[in-house]
């Protein structure tokens, strides 16, 4: 095919999506340590959109592998926030963290009182991509996910000209999505016992 430098930007219609817009939004059970869910909004400045991954079935036939799809594995989740000088976030993410397993040796429980039921430490994690003129273009939901991982924070008399952030690595049990492009608030149901496999047909 010869360069043509028109075919490719008429075939980029929009204008290209952006990584950098995006939000991060927490509700469920897990919400219960944080005085407000807004700072996560503002303050996750990095993350990604989750990997979709399936296992393969290698059977040897004649001296050649035939591959077969397995099963579905859902990989660690991980966002970065930024801090501010109250420490809001990060004192919210490591209390309910810690409280999954006390970081203190010296309690008589080694678990923290909502690892008593397991839906008590786990949430619903969404991440809202959007357009260049602010419309919802993409949205996953991770299901059951909590943070597993608080990163350390790097600190130095060095560091000029930085705000303080840290990472969360999360595990979750699977992750709905939305398969049409540009759904509203009011057509896309992310709601685990409404979303089938097949809407993928209307990608």
């Amino acid at each position: 095919m010869p360069f043509n430098a028109k075919s490719f930007r008429d075939n980029l219609k929009f204008g290209g999506a952006r990584p950098n817009a995006f939000e991060i939004i927490i509700s469920g059970s897990g919400t219960s340590f944080f005085n407000s869910t807004r700072p996560v909004m503002f303050m996750a400045n990095a993350s990604q959109m989750p990997a979709s991954v399936i296992g393969t079935i290698p059977l040897p036939y004649f001296g050649r592998p035939i591959n077969l799809s397995g099963d579905r594995m859902f990989e660690d989740w991980s966002c970065a926030l930024y801090t501010d000088e109250d420490m809001v976030t990060r004192n919210a993410f490591e209390k309910w963290n810690a409280m999954m397993s006390y970081t203190n040796f010296d309690t008589e429980a080694e678990h923290g009182t909502v690892a008593e039921t397991v839906n008590s430490y786990v949430a619903n994690v969404e991440i809202k991509h959007y357009t260049k003129t602010g419309k919802v273009d993409k949205v996953y939901k991770l299901i059951n996910a909590f943070p597993y991982v608080v990163s350390p924070v790097e600190l130095a008399w060095q560091a000029n000209d930085q705000v303080m952030q840290f990472q969360v690595q999360w595990k979750y049990d699977y992750f709905v999505t939305t398969y049409s492009a540009f759904p509203t608030e009011g057509r896309y149901d992310l709601n685990p016992d409404n979303v089938k496999v097949d809407s993928a047909k209307n990608a």
